[in-house]
């Protein structure tokens, strides 16, 4: 049987589905909160891998064979939306649901990605016998659909995260989206950034409409469709990035506000209160960064690896001050932890070299932490 025949033979959900676990496993998605003896949320680390860990979560519990692809999505979309409920078209939320918004965005645009990677694995059948241009044009046009119809989905304020494009609309476009949200008993305005991009498959096929069938032709299509959709998945790995920041700040934050509230209702009320709350949210943040330093020792990982991890890197450090000022903590918390210096820079782990360095000080920033919350609580 030709390759081409038996990728045909297969839907496009299952091409996708196969792609997700060829990726990441087949393993359910792991809880990042855990229950404690102290009575609070104390968790580990926030995972660099969590969306793709929801995706094989969701995808294990939805997946039938035979699915149809916008089907599958739907499905999908449906069961990402109960698990994070974000309520759209308000300006007034809290961290949790802000939380929400920014980790299904994250997760959508991965699903997308990996859809876009077999849309390219259809295009490298293109000229093979049984796949001509209207195969090619049909399936492209429907994978791009699909797309636009799920990202779609997620949108938040009033601009959808990807949009058909036109002559006036080439390149994508940001739109700021704020919010106002509890914050240690005041009000405080958080604000998220929604990319969206144009796609438009069609515009790359009129280009062709006049060439004759020859193998510079075919040549020709498969190339520019590569081109293509190599942007794309450029564009949707960094949003996905940017977004991921997002998730991890909202995450550690909801966690804290939660906590204070909790301290609040309480009527007698003491520093220490405060005092653990800062120092095991602080210590599980520095783990998360020490998590990627761990990572990126390795060579394996490639420049925009290690452009987005430092993005997160970077996140978690400013999460780590606003915990540590908000909570009545040392105001120049990071630097007293070795995480930023006198002159503004910060940590870094954006090469293995960096990396290493890092791990040392985190390593002592942890155990500081520690000894410090055993005098309080020896």
């Amino acid at each position: 049987m030709l390759r081409i025949e038996f990728i045909k033979k297969l839907s496009f959900t299952a091409l996708l589905v196969s792609g997700i676990r060829t990726q990441v496993g087949s393993e359910p998605a792991k809880d990042v909160t855990s229950a404690s003896k102290f009575g609070l949320n104390f968790f580990p680390t926030y995972p660099m891998a969590h969306a793709d860990e929801i995706i094989t979560s969701i995808v294990s519990k939805i997946y039938q064979t035979g699915m149809e692809l916008d089907f599958f999505l739907n499905l999908f979309a449906e069961e990402l939306k109960t698990r994070f409920p974000f309520e759209e078209n308000t300006k007034v939320s809290n961290y949790k649901q802000l939380y929400s918004a920014s980790i299904r965005c994250e997760v959508a645009h991965k699903l997308v990605v990996t859809l876009v990677r077999v849309w390219q694995n259809l295009c490298l059948q293109f000229g093979l016998e049984f796949y001509g241009r209207e195969e090619l044009e049909a399936d492209s046009i429907q994978i791009q659909n699909s797309i636009l119809s799920f990202g779609n989905r997620f949108a938040i304020g009033d601009k959808p995260q990807f949009f058909r494009g036109t002559s006036e609309t080439t390149d994508w476009n940001s739109n700021q989206v704020s919010f106002s949200v509890p914050w240690f008993g005041q009000e405080k305005t958080e604000s998220i950034l929604i990319d969206s991009y144009p796609i438009d498959i069609e515009k790359v096929w009129k280009s062709f409409e006049n060439s004759g069938y020859t193998s510079d032709y075919n040549q020709s299509v498969v190339s520019e469709i590569l081109e293509f959709t190599d942007r794309l998945i450029d564009k949707m790995v960094f949003f996905s990035a940017r977004l991921h920041q997002y998730s991890v700040r909202f995450y550690y934050l909801e966690f804290v506000q939660n906590e204070f509230e909790k301290i609040q209702k309480k009527k007698v009320k003491t520093k220490d209160d405060y005092f653990w709350v800062r120092s095991i949210s602080l210590e599980s943040a520095i783990k998360s960064i020490k998590e990627r330093a761990f990572h990126m020792q390795s060579g394996v990982y490639h420049l925009l690896d290690r452009q987005n991890q430092q993005m997160s890197v970077s996140s978690l450090i400013r999460v780590i001050d606003q915990i540590s000022s908000a909570s009545g903590g040392v105001k120049d918390v990071c630097k007293r932890l070795k995480l930023a210096n006198d002159f503004g820079g910060i940590l870094t782990v954006s090469t293995a070299n960096t990396a290493s360095q890092a791990l040392p000080v985190l390593e002592d920033a942890i155990r500081t932490l520690q000894r410090e919350r055993k005098l309080n609580f020896p």
